[in-house]
């Protein structure tokens, strides 16, 4: 969920980068809520690449300060179309206020790929179960996972490869109107019989429905929703604040996921 301050090079400087930084081309700018605004670039290096879960070193012209930000898109739409997302929370840190305050279409900026946060499956071997847990804009990377699962089971079962894996998405935000994706995330549950997901709202009131829950994720929620998925081993991605990081870890392991197959971003 990278969207933090002028430390981006200090901090990640040990962590694994491409050697490659891109040119990239902003074409669309949209508002995915209040406090959130969509960046789809264009990616003009070939070479450039990334996994699933990983973030991007954003370097702006005029900008002192490196942005970092995970990415949001799968990469397979970069490699069909070029293109990369950034979803940026607003901030006054240097990198989010530009995009929130001054970037425009056709403004040129620079990227480059990196983390260890990364979601990676074999595409001749049946994808583990995931289960993905997300507060905030905790989301991003999240998100890209979940469609790079589909991308990936999608292509085996159209090799006929065995085995129906599933993934269980639980996503937590202060408000409705910070539930980014909200509407892409309902279609993927409606569309794909191996897809589970829950909202929670923590601050706000709201006509709780089968998707969205009022309060917190306890780890009575994860294990009641892990037995009615009958999700019982597989791998845990969780992304957000460090002390919801923190949290989401234990009840992992209580649930029973083994440390190793526990991954979270690591960058603070």
């Amino acid at each position: 969920m990278l969207n933090h301050g002028s430390s981006q090079v200090h901090t990640t400087a040990s962590i694994n980068k491409q050697e490659i930084i891109s040119e990239a081309l902003v074409k669309e700018i949209s508002k995915l809520s209040a406090t959130v605004k969509l960046l789809k670039l264009e990616i003009k290096d070939d070479k450039f690449s990334f996994k699933a879960g990983q973030w991007v070193d954003m370097f702006i012209p005029g900008v002192p300060v490196v942005g970092g930000f995970s990415i949001c898109s799968p990469p397979h739409l970069l490699q069909a179309s070029r293109m990369l997302h950034l979803a940026i929370k607003y901030s006054n840190h240097p990198p989010a206020h530009w995009a929130h305050t001054q970037c425009k279409v056709g403004d040129s900026l620079h990227l480059r790929a990196g983390g260890k946060f990364v979601y990676d499956p074999d595409p001749v071997t049946p994808c583990s179960d995931l289960v993905l847990i997300a507060g905030g804009v905790g989301i991003n990377p999240l998100f890209c996972i979940l469609h790079h699962f589909l991308h990936v089971h999608n292509l085996q079962r159209d090799s006929n490869l065995k085995g129906t894996s599933k993934v269980v998405l639980l996503y937590s935000a202060q408000s409705p109107d910070e539930l980014i994706f909200f509407n892409e995330l309902l279609l993927l549950s409606e569309n794909y019989d191996n897809v589970t997901i829950k909202f929670f709202i923590t601050k706000e009131r709201v006509k709780e429905d089968h998707f969205i829950t009022n309060g917190r994720i306890h780890y009575q929620v994860l294990e009641s929703i892990l037995k009615d998925t009958g999700l019982t081993k597989g791998q845990v991605y969780i992304c957000g604040p460090l002390s919801f990081i923190e949290i989401m870890e234990v009840y992992s392991k209580d649930a029973g996921f083994s440390r190793d197959c526990i991954f979270i971003e690591r960058w603070w």
